[in-house]
């Protein structure tokens, strides 16, 4: 993907600054800024990663300040920093292009130097910058370049101040510049691959803003620390690399960086061929799939979102299907849901996990039926079979017998069949934002999501014991009876044609519009006949589908709101109020799939709604990647998280299901 910008424009409002790129270490780090080279959320960094002994990540490497020094002695600054009232320095204003396809790549020009700066980071959890000019004019054979790196060292979500806990000191060792920077804190480890010296002047750069924070609500002004200045020599056509880590190199020596620089690009290289042929927005979804795989203590697992969120057992099950096993790595999908079995308990799963995450919760009822969804996703693409007879299906049955046996907490399964959980206190769904410390929407009672997936769940599971002659337990056949006998009557708003998303103890219904709804239609095991479902299916297109996903609520409703906006409390007051959510797409295409006469049909129509909005997106925000939510109405800007794991493995998944239509499966 590459953003070119027009040429001779240099006193316009920074370009791509409303644009962000992210490289990951596979093992939950990661480092993130806008195109410009600039720093706009607290989150962003060089080096933003766990640490042993400590919950949530940790922003260490906060960037550079790079400058180049011209044979004339004009030094010119190429990173963009905001400070109160102006952009200093304001290096975007030699930014040419900047190209994502292998590396993030950034092209600056100044008179007849071309400066190209590439980065990127390695399993060996490290960023690497590799540097490199150009010149149309001989006499610049060389240009005098400075990286001076600028360290934050606080947690991802908090900023830091001046302060006398710093204790800077900067050693050498075989390879690398060691700089410390607080006791008990990791130092960083840097090594050129090249000559570089090394000046030591520290010095805290004062009110540095971030401005999607002060859009977001929060503290926006941090101060951090300089501790120097490496210094090199940049002969024309050379390429210099710079690893930043919190271990040094091994002891082959500076070679090292040249070799992880070419391994890594022959490993991209291999990733896009195996996407070729690919629609090119699709091609770069499920390349970037991978950034969202991590190896955690426990194995593999899924990062529910960049750049604030941890893994997430929810956003995990949902956006497994799409992000592994339609990505071609079926293998991932069973790694992850074997971790995962390991975190069982009374029928839950953690709805967060703790180190990326910084907390450990189990406080989600739909997590464990969305595991044996994801487990159903796997068994259905016909592999791993006998991995999945081992390992799989024990956890399975696991969470059935807690169901059945009344087993999970807060939850009962009431005289019509359907679990039944929470009051006006709790947030046990999806839909689970507070504001001001109360659920917004608390949704107590059986939800119908909750109810289709307990019955998709039953019905896997007696397919899975006829399959592995296994018994099926006491009552649970049964118990899927019973839930079919009484969905209908007890779920239909026929005055709507559609299905009440809550269906309280005594009955009364709550007739809101919601997206929910779908489950009914979209699981395997559906719930509701095609009649009815076109029904639903028509309802929903009408006041729920937008070009970005489908809203949380329908616009006709007197608590829909259409804006995603203000501080914390007003944002999580409106999160499933109409905002639009994109990995809804996935149990939309499966429900309208399902209710259609033309499959073929509608699988093409729905083809291009989500081509379409792939155009649209997914170089607008994240590059690369799908944004966690949009406002309820046009423009439908993209906000929250811009790179969320669900609505790229959804959509994934949804494209996936339609190609396979397509093809008579």
């Amino acid at each position: 993907m590459k953003l070119i910008k027009k040429a001779g424009v240099t006193n316009q409002p920074c370009p791509w600054l409303d644009r962000e790129w992210l490289e990951t270490d596979g093992k939950g780090g990661f480092c993130s800024m806008s195109v410009p080279m600039c720093s706009t959320r607290r989150y962003h960094g060089l080096i933003v990663t766990p640490l042993e002994g400590f919950e949530g990540r940790y922003v260490l490497l906060s960037g550079y300040e790079i400058s180049v020094t011209d044979s004339d002695g004009r030094r010119y600054r190429l990173e963009t920093t905001q400070y109160p009232g102006v952009l200093d320095p304001a290096g975007y204003v030699y930014l040419e292009k900047f190209d994502n396809s292998i590396f993030p790549e950034w092209v600056f020009r100044i008179g007849l130097l071309t400066i190209t700066i590439e980065i990127f980071m390695a399993e060996d959890s490290a960023v690497y910058l590799s540097f490199r000019m150009d010149s149309k004019n001989a006499g610049d054979s060389s240009a005098a370049v400075s990286i001076s790196p600028v360290a934050a060292y606080r947690n991802s979500n908090e900023l830091t101040r001046e302060n006398n806990y710093l204790s800077p000191s900067v050693a050498e060792t075989d390879h690398s510049t060691r700089i410390s920077f607080y006791d008990r804190m990791p130092p960083l480890y840097f090594t050129f691959s090249g000559k570089a010296d090394f000046s030591g002047n520290g010095t805290w750069l004062k009110n540095r803003e971030y401005f999607r924070e002060m859009e977001r609500g929060f503290d926006f002004r941090e101060d951090c620390y300089m501790p120097g200045t490496f210094s090199f020599n940049a002969k024309a056509g050379e390429k210099i690399i710079l690893r930043a880590a919190c271990s040094d190199i091994p002891g082959s020596g500076k070679n090292y960086l040249t070799e992880v620089f070419k391994k890594e690009k022959d490993r991209r290289e291999a990733v896009k061929r195996q996407f070729k042929g690919e629609y090119d927005t699709v091609k770069t979804l499920k390349q970037g799939s991978r950034h969202f795989l991590v190896k955690n203590r426990s194995g593999l697992s899924i990062i529910a979102g960049y750049p604030w969120f941890g893994e997430w057992g929810r956003d995990t099950m949902i956006a497994l299907p799409g992000l592994t096993i339609n990505c071609g790595n079926p293998h991932a999908g069973l790694d992850i849901l074997q971790s995962y079995s390991s975190f069982i308990k009374d029928g839950l799963i953690p709805n967060t996990l703790s180190g990326t995450q910084g907390f450990e919760s189990y406080n989600s009822i739909d997590a464990g039926l969305l595991y044996i969804w994801a487990a159903q996703c796997l068994y259905a693409c016909g592999k791993l079979k006998k991995e999945f007879r081992k390992s799989i299906f024990p956890a399975v049955e696991k969470i059935i017998t807690a169901y059945l046996d009344g087993k999970v907490p807060g939850l009962v399964i009431n005289s019509r069949g359907f679990p039944e959980a929470g009051d006006d206190s709790t947030q046990l769904t999806w839909m689970d934002a507070k504001s001001r410390g109360i659920p917004v929407t608390p949704r107590g009672g059986s939800p119908v999501e909750i109810t289709a997936l307990f019955y998709n769940a039953l019905r896997f599971y007696a397919e899975l014991c006829g399959a592995f002659t296994k018994k099926v337990l006491s009552g649970a056949s049964e118990a899927a009876d019973k839930i079919e006998q009484n969905f209908t009557e007890s779920y239909w708003v026929p005055e709507g044609g559609y299905l009440a998303d809550v269906v309280s103890r005594d009955g009364f219904q709550d007739k809101s519009v919601r997206p929910n709804m779908l489950y009914a239609l979209a699981v395997p095991y559906p719930l509701l006949d095609r009649e009815k479902g076109k029904k639903l299916v028509e309802i929903t297109e009408k006041e729920l589908l937008t070009r970005c996903g489908l809203r949380t609520l329908s616009p006709v409703d007197s608590f829909f709101s259409k804006v995603y906006q203000g501080n914390g409390d007003e944002r999580d007051g409106v999160y499933h109020q109409g905002t639009v959510w994109p990995w809804l797409f996935g149990i939309y295409t499966d429900a309208a799939l399902y209710a259609a006469d033309d499959k073929k049909a509608k699988a093409a129509e729905i083809e291009k709604h989500l081509l379409n909005f792939l155009d649209f997106h997914i170089n607008a925000e994240g590059i690369g990647f799908i944004s966690e939510v949009f406002d309820g109405e046009s423009p439908y800007e993209g906000k929250g998280a811009y790179a969320q794991a669900w609505s790229s493995g959804e959509i994934i998944r949804a494209l996936e299901r339609i190609r396979d239509i397509k093809n008579n499966f």
